[in-house]
């Protein structure tokens, strides 16, 4: 059982890395072509006016 705990928390720690580069991936390739799911609210629209 001492040596599982550690496997668990090693798979676990790969899991969420990899977990967290395919989120960042997707993040990243949302803002270079806007057909992998960004943000369409902006499309069209100038600059935003500064907030007062």
């Amino acid at each position: 059982m001492a040596r599982l705990i550690p496997l668990i928390l090693i798979a676990l720690a790969v899991w969420f890395w990899l977990r967290a580069r395919r989120k960042t991936a997707f993040y990243l390739s949302s803002y270079e072509t806007p057909e992998a799911g960004g943000r369409k609210d902006d499309e069209g629209r100038g600059p935003r006016a500064p907030a007062a």
